[in-house]
C-alpha cells in the first residue's frame, strides 16, 4: 500500500528544494574579498615574459598589477561577471614599453566586463578568446 504525501510534506518538499536550489545559483564569487590571484594563462594577449599579472580583491575593489604600474578601482562581482568602473586610477612609473602596454591591455580588458568564474582556488576571467585564468596565492 503506497501512502499519498500531506499537504504539509509538500510544501516542507519544496521549502527545501527552493532552498537548495537557490544555494546551487549563489555565485562563489562572493568570496573575493581579501584574496590575490596571480596569473597561470592569457588569452588574446601574450604576458610579457618575465612578468605576472596579479590581481587583489577587497570589498568593493580590485587592484591590478601587470608588470610595471597598479591600477586600482571600484568593482563589483555578483554572479558571473566582474564590473569594473573605468578608467581605472594607475600609479605613473615608466617601465619598459611592453610592459607599460601591458598595463594597457590589463586595465581595458578589466573594465570590459570579463565573465568570472571561481572554481576551487582558480579565478577565470573572459573568454575563450580574450581572458585570463588567475591561481590564488
Amino acid at each position: 500500500m503506497t501512502q499519498r504525501p500531506t499537504t504539509r510534506t509538500i510544501a516542507l518538499l519544496a521549502v527545501l528544494g527552493a532552498g537548495l536550489a537557490l544555494g546551487a545559483c549563489s555565485s562563489a564569487t562572493a568570496d573575493l574579498a581579501g584574496k590575490t590571484y596571480a596569473s597561470t594563462e592569457a588569452r588574446g594577449h601574450d604576458i610579457v615574459e618575465g612578468s605576472t599579472i596579479t590581481l587583489q580583491f577587497e570589498e568593493g575593489r580590485i587592484s591590478a598589477q601587470g608588470g610595471c604600474n597598479t591600477l586600482n578601482g571600484a568593482a563589483t562581482w555578483d554572479g558571473d561577471t566582474l564590473e569594473v568602473e573605468g578608467p581605472m586610477a594607475s600609479t605613473l612609473m615608466a617601465c619598459d614599453e611592453a610592459l607599460m602596454a601591458q598595463d594597457e591591455w590589463l586595465s581595458t580588458f578589466l573594465t570590459s566586463s570579463p565573465a568570472l568564474d571561481v572554481d576551487g582556488d582558480t579565478l577565470t576571467l573572459g573568454d575563450d578568446t580574450t581572458g585570463l585564468t588567475l591561481t590564488e596565492q
